[in-house]
């Protein structure tokens, strides 16, 4: 009792489990720390079972029922399964309580300090994007002239709040040496793409990747603009016509489609052989969407399926928060996009995954049978159909898996990688 009583009886630590082996089998504190370092590689190299006989054998001794002594040993065997020093543990309760402060009291600071942090952590930087803004932080789509390499805080003018700007090291291509040479030209500022790609020295997958991202808004063109006159400069260098970016441009203006907010900027003028640029037509919200994931791999204006609500409504799917509204037990159905798989060896062949959509996440419980019945839709498809059993909890419902299957929608959601833990 003096072992386990603040654990209910059941032995949760290593060192509860060296007294419990003193306690109970009058072990040697030298055998119990054998004991424990045999727990730890149970599974690997079987040296638990030679504690077999000495444990139940000297706990008989003391007078304790064979049955009960065979119940103690198993408990202890188990433990090799999940247990950990008490020390750590103190520490991960002292780790969860501080961020779980600073995420509640400094949301802002916190959500930038974790982007900066990625890949360390469990999510990934769309899912972090997208929880952010549920809770009422801005997050700033990455800027030319405003972004740095990582994660930055603004001040929001005229309150007394800041934003996330995001950082150009989410943009896919781009590495620390290209934004290194653009933060240092950008202090004068570009007249061109190709103004920046001779400046810079950037190349042209990179150019086209910020174009793709629309990180270049502010040199006056559309995503679609840029990646024609970034593809135009390409050409043009293998034809071995050379760009003089610094020229004078003169006063010639060529109109730019109206777009994500854009202002026509003078561009310079036609080379020989150069063709104007297409009136491209806008891209639609959902559009941009793709765009940002296909070339950051999140957005800052939506969440994918955020546009695809009505269509998955009249099919009869709710979204997170819907689902969380009905009745422990019922049938449910729900599509979302996968963000988490996980099958622990410890779960006996259950696969958890998780699914997210504009207004959170909701949990899946595939059991053995069920993994098996549906194992390429479970581990290959980031968009997803469920069918089966709600299990109501506090923070986000539970979906005990009948069956799944792929959505039938008229438009598919990006691709969002999952981080998956087997």
């Amino acid at each position: 009792k003096p072992v386990l009583e603040k654990t209910l009886g059941v032995p949760l630590f290593q060192e509860q489990v060296m007294k419990l082996a003193v306690v109970a089998a009058d072990y040697t504190p030298g055998e119990a720390d054998q004991l424990r370092r045999d727990m730890a590689a149970w599974r690997k190299s079987g040296r638990m079972e030679k504690h077999h006989d000495a444990v139940v054998e000297r706990m008989i001794a003391k007078g304790i029922e064979k049955q009960f002594a065979e119940r103690v040993f198993d408990q202890i065997r188990g433990f090799g399964e999940y247990g950990f020093p008490e020390s750590h543990a103190a520490s991960f309760a002292l780790i969860a309580y501080a961020t779980a402060w600073m995420r509640y009291h400094y949301r802002v600071e916190f959500t930038c300090a974790l982007l900066n942090a990625w890949p360390m952590g469990f999510y990934s930087p769309s899912t972090i994007v997208e929880d952010a803004r549920r809770h009422g932080v801005e997050v700033r789509e990455a800027d030319i002239y405003a972004s740095e390499w990582l994660c930055t805080l603004e001040e929001i003018e005229k309150e007394r709040r800041f934003a996330v700007r995001m950082g150009l090291r989410f943009t896919r291509k781009m590495g620390y040496t290209d934004y290194e040479a653009v933060a240092r030209e950008r202090r004068v500022r570009f007249e061109s793409i190709e103004d920046l790609m001779q400046r810079t020295g950037i190349d042209e997958d990179v150019a086209a990747a910020l174009a793709e991202a629309g990180v270049l808004r502010e040199l006056g063109v559309s995503r679609r603009s840029a990646l024609w006159k970034m593809y135009g400069h390409r050409k043009r260098r293998e034809k071995g016509l050379y760009i003089d970016a610094k020229r004078d441009i003169g006063d010639r203006r060529y109109d730019t489609p109206a777009h994500d907010s854009m202002h026509a900027r003078r561009q310079p003028p036609l080379l020989a052989g150069e063709e104007p640029s297409p009136a491209f037509g806008r891209l639609s919200m959902s559009e941009q969407i793709v765009w940002d994931y296909e070339a950051s791999g999140y957005s800052t204006r939506g969440h994918p399926l955020e546009r695809l609500r009505d269509e998955l409504a009249r099919s009869g799917l709710p979204d997170a928060a819907g689902l969380a509204r009905r009745p422990d037990g019922a049938s449910v159905r729900y599509a979302g996009l996968v963000i988490c798989r996980q099958r622990p060896e410890t779960a006996g062949g259950t696969l958890f995954m998780t699914l997210e959509d504009e207004s959170g996440f909701v949990n899946l419980i595939l059991r053995p049978e069920a993994l098996s019945a549906y194992r390429p839709l479970a581990l290959s498809r980031n968009f997803l159909g469920v069918s089966g059993t709600l299990q109501r909890h506090p923070t986000s419902p539970y979906i005990l898996v009948d069956s799944l299957w792929e959505p039938d929608s008229s438009i598919t959601p990006p691709s969002v990688e999952s981080r998956n833990f087997h």
